[in-house]
């Protein structure tokens, strides 16, 4: 059984499809998405053609010493997004980038702010 392109089995990882690697992918979100804050978050928010597969990025400031941190913090981003199926459904790309003060907070803190933060964006481009 597949759900939302996550198998049930034991590998529930974000499918590759999903995440933007290339330098021109990730350059369309600077270019020409909306851009919104959090205490720990930046989200660049980019419309998408309905038939395309979302695309997301996640990125860590260098202000934060460390690959290992660097890396937790990234893998904690992809599970939030992973686990969160709304951000799955709706017509958009998502650019996520975690601000230094993410030390300062906890795995439910962190999810919070990335849920409330990604839902404020989608509210915004559903409205106008």
């Amino acid at each position: 059984m597949v759900y939302f392109g996550c198998s049930t089995g034991l590998n529930n990882k974000l499918p590759r499809r999903f995440i933007a690697k290339k330098k021109d992918e990730i350059a369309l979100f600077f270019s020409h998405g909306k851009k919104f804050s959090s205490p720990f978050f930046i989200l660049f928010l980019l419309p998408r053609e309905i038939d395309s597969f979302p695309k997301v990025f996640f990125a860590v400031s260098k202000k934060i010493r460390g690959a290992a941190k660097r890396n937790l913090i990234k893998r904690r981003m992809r599970e939030i997004f992973r686990q969160h199926a709304p951000f799955k459904l709706v017509p958009y790309s998502f650019g996520w980038i975690a601000k230094e003060r993410i030390l300062t907070a906890n795995f439910k803190e962190m999810k919070k702010d990335m849920i409330e933060l990604g839902e404020k964006a989608i509210h915004f481009f559903n409205r106008v």
